[in-house]
């Protein structure tokens, strides 16, 4: 690594082999000075990490005070983590330059500066707070979805539909509830195995992903249960947005079968139980009618 050093046109000719500041590798152990300095931003840290709403924004907040703070030219910090594998982090969340990305992406987690800072700096504390704010965001992220889909799960999407009605209650947007229910799962489960069954439904998963516009949320709802919000969606546009969905690809298995109910919030229903159940009946009355 003897031809890469700083950041932007130093960092990747400055990087060491091994991260000059890295979790469980200080340069320094004292509090005074640069590592007073250190220890001031990472009580700031700390206060934030426990209300920070963005362990991402937490970590290149701590790469911009930190630049800030030590008259550097630039910063970065290489993170890898189970589950996430290597990331890379840049203050002023700047692009890394093709030789700059194949440094970090080789070199050890931990941080890296233009100009190094002192050697009595302690940078150790700043790597282990960016850590822990990843390790956060992976958590919230947990929290919300889905962990054979991906979709939101359940709990997320009642906060969705209560946020969805208020607004539209507030300011007259309108939305479409659709319910979804696959018609053939316990079959297929019965005849392939529960392998099989979880392929459908991360297949229908990865469709409504490439579907669906932005500002459109997927949840799954239940074993073989789905739920689509759609904001400023006529229920009349709703059946040529599924069939979308069920388009057949060489690529991917087939599209599993499914049942769905629409039902339009404010007009046809303005509250969480009436427009849940609304768009209930009419999946019930969709799937009674493919029988």
């Amino acid at each position: 690594m003897a031809r890469q050093g700083g950041l932007g046109r130093g960092l990747a000719a400055l990087l060491p082999p091994t991260p000059l500041h890295g979790p469980g590798n200080p340069s320094g152990t004292g509090v005074t000075g640069e590592s007073g300095l250190m220890h001031d931003l990472g009580a700031d840290l700390v206060a934030e990490l426990a209300t920070s709403e963005s362990g991402l924004g937490l970590i290149y907040r701590a790469l911009d005070g930190l630049v800030e703070e030590h008259g550097l030219r630039d910063a970065a910090i290489v993170i890898e983590e189970p589950g996430l594998g290597r990331q890379v982090f840049t203050a002023g969340r700047r692009p890394l330059e093709d030789d700059e990305e194949e440094a970090l992406l080789l070199a050890e987690p931990g941080l890296y500066t233009d100009p190094p800072l002192e050697e009595d700096f302690d940078g150790s504390l700043l790597a282990s707070l960016c850590v822990i704010a990843l390790r956060l965001d992976l958590l919230r992220y947990d929290a919300w979805h889905d962990p054979l889909t991906g979709l939101y799960d359940r709990r997320s999407f009642d906060r969705l539909l209560e946020m969805a009605i208020a607004r539209s209650l507030r300011y007259g947007w309108p939305f479409t509830l659709v319910l979804i229910d696959l018609d053939d799962l316990k079959a297929l489960n019965d005849r392939e195995g529960h392998a099989a069954g979880d392929r459908a439904l991360r297949s229908l998963a990865e469709r409504f992903r490439r579907v669906l516009r932005f500002g459109d949320n997927a949840a799954r709802i239940g074993g073989d249960e789905f739920a689509l919000i759609l904001p400023s969606t006529d229920p009349a546009d709703v059946p040529a947005l599924l069939e979308r969905v069920g388009v057949h690809d060489d690529t991917e298995p087939p599209c599993p079968p499914f049942s769905y109910g629409v039902a339009l919030c404010p007009s046809e229903a303005d509250d969480f139980d009436a427009l849940y159940r609304l768009a209930d009946e009419r999946l019930y009355e969709a799937k009674e009618g493919r029988r």
